[in-house]
């Protein structure tokens, strides 16, 4: 749900700005949750274009040129995306219940694990045979899910915090139903 408002908001912004100001823009969001090949195309080519561009431009590559450590420079990136996350998440619902816990950063900070496992193993002819042989809605099935053991410290404070409540109203919702009419 999280993936289509953003995906959604994003693209009506972007609508917008090109009808009223001429900007071409571009998308955002480009499908993660069903085109996904590997836990990094999901993170440096599908999610979020435009946090991603920042985060590579302001601490993947500082990190990597100081410390010429690819690993390093994977770690420092997600630690700070938790960080913005953790900020966003305090501000967005300031007046809930929401505090600091290092949800965010945990959850990001298990996301570059899986990139350096992935840096790791994904070469392994196992894993080929899989992205060769493995219909590609499987595969993302698999990628999305190396997410879920940390999920909910990403989506507690959205849920907490009433935003996927608000998406409902504003977002229209085809819902089917069982019985005849």
């Amino acid at each position: 749900m999280l993936s289509i408002s953003l995906s959604q908001s994003t693209t009506s912004i972007s609508l917008l700005y090109n009808v009223l100001y001429g900007y071409q823009t571009y998308q955002v969001v480009l499908n993660p949750m069903l085109r996904s090949k590997s836990p990094s195309d999901f993170w440096s080519r599908r999610w979020n274009m435009v946090v991603h561009k920042g985060l590579k431009n302001g601490a993947y590559k500082p990190v990597r040129k100081y410390t010429n450590s690819r690993v390093l420079a994977v770690l420092a990136t997600f630690v700070v995306s938790g960080i913005i996350h953790e900020y966003v998440n305090l501000v967005l619902f300031f007046d809930r219940d929401i505090q600091f816990e290092w949800k965010q950063i945990l959850f990001f900070s298990w996301n570059g694990m899986l990139i350096l496992l992935e840096y790791a193993i994904g070469g392994l002819p196992m894993f080929q045979w899989i992205s060769k042989n493995v219909p590609s809605f499987l595969v993302t099935a698999m990628v999305v899910s190396t997410a879920l053991p940390f999920a909910h410290f990403f989506t507690a404070d959205w849920i907490k915090g009433g935003y996927f409540d608000a998406v409902m109203i504003a977002e229209p919702l085809v819902m089917c139903s069982s019985s005849s009419l």
